[in-house]
């Protein structure tokens, strides 16, 4: 079987060209905008390297397939930086403040903490808001397994199902990153070290997974709340007791992010409503494309 790369795979290809040209016609301002230049030229030829084998089984297998997760946090961390170069450091967290009062009443973030306050809340919602990685990771597992059966009966050494998933799943993802470049919200951080700095067992757990990937501008909307409607809608579980449990855990990891204090309510209510039109958008390309290459998406 001759590899060959996926639709998936040209779109991360040129998101990380598109940010590779910015970062180096930005190293006029600076040595790190050189570094990250550098940097997605290596992730380029990462990529390059790992596509070139379509491999079934085994660890070869999952680092070809998987290896879009193993981008998200570096391309999340890069938004502040690469953001710069579009609004010289400007966040627009007041006007987003002034819009969630204006729809809200108020300020849900800070009322809800104090409204379900306790240890026990606090880490309820914390461990709803830790559910996103297990949910994304999940979601590439499930798609992939999904259609195993067939695949011997086709050219393909995955099944459709999961290369339409990662490539819906990344489309969105970048559609995030260039909103966050281009409007940079911070979120309501300072309300949570007030409240939570230090506090519980998965408060710090969680503040030092978001320091990892910290940077300034990804509040709105919530990537997390929409990148989970995304996986929702990819899947289709059929069972009842899984879409009422997938439902469920959405409804919470929107409603934490809140809690927690990394988002003020309309980024969540942003997620909530950009993730079904990303969804729809994505599919739609993906359909076009399908439809161009018959032999092979």
């Amino acid at each position: 079987m001759k590899p060959r790369r996926y639709h998936f795979d040209r779109l991360i290809l040129w998101y990380l060209g598109l940010i590779f040209a910015l970062t180096f016609f930005g190293s006029y301002f600076g040595y790190l905008y050189l570094i990250t230049a550098l940097i997605h030229l290596v992730m380029i030829i990462m990529v390059l390297g790992i596509t070139s084998v379509d491999a079934q089984s085994g660890p070869r297998a999952w680092l070809r397939w998987f290896y879009p997760l193993l981008l998200l946090l570096p391309l999340h961390y890069e938004i502040e930086l690469v953001g710069t170069l579009f609004h010289a450091g400007q966040v627009y967290d007041g006007l987003v403040r002034t819009w969630d009062r204006w729809l809200f009443g108020g300020h849900p973030h800070r009322y809800l903490a104090d409204l379900l306050s306790g240890p026990w809340w606090r880490e309820l919602f914390h461990l709803l808001y830790l559910t996103y990685y297990p949910l994304v990771l999940g979601g590439f597992a499930v798609s992939w397994r999904q259609g195993r059966k067939s695949v011997s009966q086709t050219e393909l050494p995955v099944s459709p199902e999961f290369l339409r998933f990662a490539f819906v799943f990344m489309g969105t993802y970048v559609t995030y990153q260039v909103i966050f470049i281009l409007f940079p919200v911070v979120g309501p951080l300072d309300d949570r070290f007030l409240r939570f700095d230090g506090q519980g067992l998965l408060g710090p757990l969680i503040d030092w997974i978001y320091t990892l990937g910290d940077s300034a501008g990804g509040a709105l909307p919530s990537s997390h709340v929409g990148e989970a409607v995304v996986i929702f809608l990819l899947l289709r579980p059929r069972a009842p007791w899984v879409r009422t449990g997938l439902l469920l855990v959405i409804s919470g990891l929107a409603v934490s992010t809140v809690y927690c204090s990394f988002h003020y309510a309309i980024d969540a209510l942003g997620g909530l409503i950009t993730g079904p039109l990303f969804y729809l958008f994505w599919s739609w390309v993906y359909r076009r494309l399908w439809a161009e290459h018959r032999t092979g998406p």
